[in-house]
């Protein structure tokens, strides 16, 4: 009986594992990075790149989708966008934390990095 309770628990374990649902902790980091992102693109003009603004803009996107698609709702994501666009409003552009959130998101969401990329093509006619 123990060993059958041992292989439905592991089926069970690596089917959710293997959904690709996050963790507390990864959603936690990618709803902190959003808030980066976010204001980073709200940054006034004179202060940042246009091409640091268009892949902000871009992230933002991607993430959101992305943390939809994991169930994550919009005001849980809000909330935690906020927070952190509270604490960095009116800040220069912080180029270390874009490159640590470019790197867990790029590793965290498949495909991420060419979406945001070719997405940011897009806009202002990057």
């Amino acid at each position: 009986m123990n060993k059958f309770l041992i292989i439905i628990f592991f089926l069970v374990f690596t089917s959710v594992h293997a959904g690709g649902h996050i963790s507390k902790k990864q959603k936690q980091e990618t709803i902190q990075c959003l808030g980066h992102y976010s204001a980073t693109a709200v940054l006034p003009a004179d202060t940042i790149e246009v091409t640091d603004m268009e892949m902000a803009l871009a992230s933002v996107k991607v993430i959101r989708s992305f943390l939809q698609k994991e169930q994550v709702s919009d005001d849980e994501m809000n909330k935690g966008m906020n927070e952190h666009v509270d604490k960095v409003y009116g800040k220069p552009f912080d180029k270390g934390m874009n490159d640590e959130c470019n790197k867990f998101i790029y590793k965290l969401i498949p495909g991420s990095k060419e979406e945001i990329e070719k997405l940011s093509r897009t806009i202002y006619g990057g």
